[in-house]
């Protein structure tokens, strides 16, 4: 039986990767045995069986050019009273075995198990030396729980591979695998995060909704997307202009008339290096006056909230530009979408709604300061309402909250 996840690097890349997860039944009852003392399963026999299960294992492992494996301390200690409770564990079936390990370590998302019986103790560890997950690499760890079976012992063995839960800290300082808990179903699930990656927006793989957005600040670090509003004030301040879409018209002309429109891969760095696709903050967008359109849609959102306004930025897709970020607002009971990639000479003149350009314009999912929002609604309703509350709805709290503190 195999157990998937899936795997997100890059912009939304998202692949299947397949667990090692099987559960293999060997072995009988020898009745040559049944009448044959059998030794005390206490904690002496459970140590000693454990450590030459691991050495017979180590030494496949070291013919088969494989790194050892180890002990998993915490597993160790539930699966003996977890086997040692369970009223027949000579019948244990894989579903059983896997819900009940990854339901108390979430993180052990690589699993294989073995369950056999013998009527002696060197046959079993003859039988789970021989066995095809013991050599595997995926492994690191190997944890054993002898029992009495029926005029014999019986052992269940797993191997085991433990990922650490996600965080934008350990992301940021190894990347690699993590498993997490969807904030929308609840279901744990694996992720890789690829160091690499300049954005990536994660989407949990069992109800495909996203549960986060992320950038590549100029630092190199991973940020939540709503960690990059700074309260960014323009010098100057807001216009003195009366009516709130004169006014939004005013500042959206002055973002789009100080920024120059500029991709990341057409910069370079010190020694011409080239400089890869970051998101930068709105003070140095503004202070470098220009940007691509993640970075001048963060900037003028960020801008407008200061000045009173409901503002988000949109990320999605443009149907002449393809993948795109733009901003939307809310001024004298309408919606606008403004562009932030106009050239000066292009300078905005008027307001447009966003009904009136809904056809071109996508959104996958939209965030301020304070929350990411996602919709499972169709195109033609989410594209010309980007506020309504039953068509875009926020990322629970709890995950967000989360990332934003580690």
């Amino acid at each position: 039986m195999v157990r998937g996840f899936l795997s997100f690097g890059g912009l939304l890349l998202v692949a299947g990767v397949a667990l090692l997860a099987g559960l293999q039944r060997s072995g009988k009852v020898d009745l040559g045995n049944v009448f044959r003392a059998q030794p005390e399963v206490d904690a002496s026999f459970q140590r000693g069986f454990r450590s030459d299960t691991m050495a017979r294992i180590n030494r496949l492992r070291l013919s088969a050019g494989v790194g050892e494996v180890r002990g998993d301390e915490a597993i160790q200690g539930f699966l003996g009273e977890w086997v040692g409770a369970h009223p027949k564990p000579r019948d244990l079936e894989l579903d059983e075995v896997f819900d009940a390990l990854q339901g108390r370590f979430p993180g052990a998302q690589y699993l294989a198990a073995n369950l056999v019986t013998s009527g002696s103790r060197e046959d079993l560890l003859g039988k789970l030396a021989g066995w095809t997950a013991a050599a595997s690499p995926d492994f690191e760890a190997v944890n054993t729980a002898v029992f009495p079976a029926r005029g014999g012992i019986g052992a269940l063995a797993v191997m085991s591979r433990r990922i650490p839960e996600f965080s934008l800290r350990a992301a940021n300082e190894r990347g690699g695998r993590f498993h997490n808990r969807c904030p929308h179903c609840g279901t744990i699930h694996a992720l890789e995060i690829d160091r690499d990656s300049r954005t990536l927006i994660l989407s949990c793989p069992h109800c495909d909704l996203p549960f986060d957005v992320l950038g590549v600040d100029t630092r190199g670090e991973m940020r939540r997307a709503t960690d990059f509003f700074e309260g960014f004030v323009p010098p100057g301040g807001s216009p003195e202009v009366a009516g709130d879409e004169d006014r939004l018209l005013a500042l959206w002309r002055r973002v789009v008339e100080h920024c120059e429109y500029e991709l990341d891969q057409d910069r370079t760095a010190g020694g011409g290096r080239e400089v890869r696709d970051v998101w930068k903050t709105p003070s140095e967008t503004w202070g470098e006056a220009a940007g691509d359109c993640e970075d001048t849609a963060i900037l003028l959102a960020d801008v407008l909230a200061g000045a009173g306004f409901e503002s988000r930025v949109a990320i999605g897709w443009n149907g002449n530009v393809g993948q795109h970020a733009w901003v939307v607002a809310r001024a004298g009971g309408r919606q606008y979408l403004l562009e932030t990639t106009l050239s000066k000479q292009d300078s905005p003149q008027a307001l447009v709604e966003v009904s009136a350009v809904s056809t071109f314009y996508r959104p996958e999912q939209l965030f301020d300061s304070d929350r990411i929002y996602y919709t499972t609604a169709r195109p033609e309703r989410f594209g010309a309402d980007y506020f309504s509350k039953d068509l875009w709805k926020p990322v629970p709290r709890a995950t967000g909250e989360e990332l934003s503190r580690r």
